[in-house]
């Protein structure tokens, strides 16, 4: 089923116009990023269903953007990121970034974990807290914090429902940087041109060969990066123009990746 498109106008250098949303909003904040807010603020940004089938077909619009290189993800408000719901493993190929403000608990959480880049203000907690509910979080937060923290600690964290806070999050590994929360948003922007800034064909690549060997293990990667990505990279343009910028000594001119 095709989604309904925006009448909202977009950037010049955008192809298409991105999936019509009714509980989130999109605004593109930097040449080659994307930025996509919660917008239920009345609701701590809970996600109904209705909201990740949006999400869905916003995703996969963002991924065939071939200017669109980064993406922010985050909840409008400044009570909670997102209090609820979940927002189901995302299995494609660009960069996704959360700025993480107040209470990402349960599928909030969930959309935490599945993130490539997490910034937090100092008053963030996290929470898996579905044992206090008498449900499951069966989203894919469990092994996903069994890759990443360890047994002993996702233990702890889901068999108590207890909150993280946001300097064990830091100390775990979870959180990347703790930000003043009037300034948080403009530092995961920046983060985002940071990456948006470079070959996108490299930063595609990078990121599905590490996210393969989270996915499937270190040797499957391995042999997946060579059969799957090593042709691709080595006939892109990007490749080409990447070395003869280093020859020279002249910054890069990216092309839009068609990976």
């Amino acid at each position: 089923m095709a989604s309904p498109v925006t009448t909202n106008p977009v950037p010049e250098w955008i192809q298409s116009p991105y999936p019509a949303l009714q509980h989130s909003l999109v605004s593109f904040p930097r040449k080659h990023v994307l930025l996509v807010t919660i917008n239920r603020p009345e609701f701590r940004n809970c996600l109904p269903v209705e909201a990740t089938i949006e999400l869905s077909f916003l995703w996969r619009w963002y991924d065939s953007e071939p200017e669109l290189r980064c993406a922010v993800f985050t909840g409008a408000g400044d009570k909670a990121f997102c209090a609820g719901m979940d927002l189901k493993q995302r299995l494609d190929i660009k960069n996704t970034n959360s700025v993480a403000h107040e209470y990402p608990q349960g599928g909030g959480f969930e959309i935490v974990l599945n993130s490539d880049v997490i910034f937090a203000s100092p008053n963030a907690t996290f929470r898996l807290p579905e044992v206090l509910r008498g449900v499951v979080a069966l989203a894919g937060a469990l092994p996903r914090c069994m890759v990443l923290f360890g047994n002993h600690r996702t233990m702890d964290l889901c068999l108590t429902g207890r909150v993280l806070t946001v300097k064990e999050a830091v100390e775990w590994g979870l959180v990347k940087e703790i930000v003043p929360q009037e300034k948080l948003l403009e530092r995961t922007l920046d983060y985002a041109s940071e990456i948006a800034a470079l070959c996108p064909d490299s930063v595609i690549i990078s990121r599905l060969g590490a996210r393969e060997a989270w996915e499937t293990g270190i040797s499957r990667a391995t042999m997946r990066g060579q059969e799957i990505y090593a042709e691709a990279m080595l006939k892109s343009p990007n490749a080409t123009e990447g070395l003869a910028a280093y020859r020279e000594k002249r910054d890069p001119v990216w092309r839009p990746s068609h990976l």
